[in-house]
Parts: C-alpha cells; structure tokens; sequence
C-alpha cells in the first residue's frame, strides 16, 4: 500500500506519525556483490538504523554517451527493494554530482568532452545530466514511499556552494517533478552551516528540505586523541517552517596519506560519538541524522578520487571494509534505539 509523506518544523511525519530518522550512508557501488547488499543493510537495520542513505554514481551506470547499465552489480532497482525488505528508509541521492571521494565527483569520463561548464545550466552539460537523470529518475520514482517502496527523500546536487547557477538548481528539480518524484527534495549545504546563511534556502534554486553537512572532528587520524572541530558541530535549522537537518554528519575519516583506519576510527569513535551525536539531537533539536558512512567498503578500479590512493574506503565506519561490526556500531545501536523508539524526542 502507498504511503504517505509531510514534514513540520520539528520533524518527518511518515504515515501520520512524527520520526526522528537515524540513517547510515552505504554505496552500493563500493560493494559490487548483490548478495551482499542485504547482509549490510540488516546490519544496518539492526543497529539502531530506519534509514539508507545512497549516492547513485552517474560514471558507474555510464561508459559511453547515451549507453546505461543497470544489470548485475549495477542493479540498483535490486538495492532499492533490498533495502525495503531489511525494512529501512531510503534518502535518494542521484546527484549529478555527488563527490564521496569518487574520480571526478561521480561525472562519467565522457562529460570531460562535453562543452559548457559542469555543475550549471550550459547547454551541452544540461543535456547530458538530464540523459542521466532520464535513466535514474524513474527507478527512484517508482521506489517512492508513496507508491509503496521506501524512498522518503531526494537530493539534489551536493554541496552545492561554487559558482552556484540558481536556474541549474531549479531545472534538477524540474525534471525530478517530471519523473514523478513527489517526496521531498533536500540538499546538502557545506559545512557547518552555522557561519553563514545557506544558498538553497530561500529564493531562486531554493529546495523544499535544506540541511547542512558537519564534520567536526575533520580528518586528522594521525592523531585520534587530538579533538579539532570545525566549529560545534551543532545542525541548524536553515528555516524556521522544516525539522533541523543533519546530511553528511561525520561518522568517520578518510585518511589519504597513510590509511591507518583504526586511527580514523579512534579518531570518530564512541566518545566523539557521545558528545556529538547526542548533543545534535538534545541540544539542535535535530531529527534526521544522516551519518558518512555507515559502511565505507572499497574503491574497485578507478573508482577513487586521484589523491587517495588505496583501494581501501573504510572510512573508519561502524562497519568495517571486511562487513565486521565494532565499538562504533554498539554505539550507534545504543543511540539509534533510543532516538527512534523515545517519541517525544520528533517534537
């Protein structure tokens, strides 16, 4: 049966009732093994998690103009019922760009031959992302939770902050709404939104649901013990009418130089996690949670950004490369049963 979507100022209301949705990050393009989708995702759903948040990778699904796969390792109409039968959430995510440390942000190599200026409403660009977004859109569309799958969110672009295009913003949106996507669309300002006033809140290009990115502990693993945020990590709300938005909220590190994962995970670990996270809910009053990442995997040929070298995108994660649970997901678990069961905390 479909279902149905709203939000207030406090929180998502799905189904009539207010949620605080705990979601982890996951890439299924990092985990190219269909059978093992769904170990992840019970994990996930298991610790503490009602919510999958997933980039979808335009260079992934396209070798060439005009030529898309969705088959096999690419199948993502298979992640996204696989994701509704482990019972979580999905936060769609089909950029064009999408960035998650991948070789050109997610931009097939093609595109590189491609007059105008990526990321704005030049002509031969435009026409390109929307071939992509033809081919995405309507399996998105079809997941909806209001035609009975699980997407309850879409976002468009990401972090979205340099020689911004305001009619690029609103044609994304145009051809989401042509697809038939009819959830909320959000997107992810960078980062800590605290120091100045978001782009895609009001006016021209502006989305239905802003939220903000957070990575307080930045990334410094060489030294765990070192506590050096990015300001106090704490989400705003970008406008007074939508719950308090907490995309991309620092769940790990990368580490370029010498991946050394365990000090990533030190790094992000549990007593960062008690500070942050639970100060996000308790004093922001934030309701969704959308942690990077849940479950990092690994960087398959060239899938990785030119700087980081190693094959590994552990990430430092909750979950490990090798789908191993640590003191970070007993953590999250304890976190996330308590945010999404205490129903007080959605208002």
């Amino acid at each position: 049966a479909s279902g149905e979507i709203h939000y207030d100022g406090h929180s998502l209301i799905i189904n009539g009732s207010a949620l605080v949705v705990q979601s982890a990050e996951f890439h299924y393009f990092r985990l190219p093994s269909p059978d093992l989708w769904q170990d992840i995702l019970e994990k996930l759903k298991a610790g503490g998690f009602n919510a999958v948040s997933v980039y979808f990778n335009w260079a992934y699904h396209s070798p060439r103009p005009g030529v898309y796969d969705f088959t096999g390792v690419r199948d993502v109409d298979r992640f996204l019922r696989t994701a509704e039968s482990a019972g979580l959430y999905v936060i769609a995510r089909p950029g064009p760009y999408i960035n998650a440390e991948t070789t050109g942000g997610g931009f097939p190599a093609w595109l590189k031959l491609v007059p105008g200026r990526a990321r704005s409403s030049d002509a031969g660009y435009t026409a390109a992302y929307r071939e992509w977004l033809g081919h995405i859109n309507p399996i998105i569309a079809r997941h909806q939770i209001t035609r009975g799958g699980s997407v309850i969110l879409y976002n468009i672009e990401n972090e979205y902050a340099v020689n911004t295009d305001a009619a690029y913003m609103e044609d994304l949106q145009n051809q989401a709404a042509a697809a038939g996507i009819t959830v909320p669309i959000m997107h992810n300002d960078c980062c800590d939104a605290a120091s100045w006033t978001s782009t895609w809140a009001n006016g021209p290009g502006a989305v239905e649901l802003p939220g903000v990115d957070d990575y307080p502990q930045s990334f410094d693993c060489a030294h765990p013990d070192v506590w050096r945020p990015w300001g106090e990590g704490v989400t705003e709300r970008l406008r007074d009418d939508i719950p308090a938005l907490a995309l991309d909220y620092q769940a790990g590190a990368i580490d370029l130089q010498n991946a050394d994962y365990d000090n990533c995970r030190a790094l992000t670990g549990p007593q960062y996690m008690k500070f942050f996270f639970k100060s996000n809910v308790l004093r922001s009053g934030a309701t969704l949670l959308s942690y990077y990442m849940g479950f990092g995997s690994t960087n398959w040929g060239w899938l990785a950004q030119p700087n980081d070298v190693q094959t590994s995108y552990d990430y430092g994660a909750a979950i490990t490369e090798a789908r191993q649970l640590t003191t970070k997901y007993d953590e999250f678990k304890r976190q996330g049963m308590f945010v999404t069961s205490v129903a007080p905390l959605a208002r």
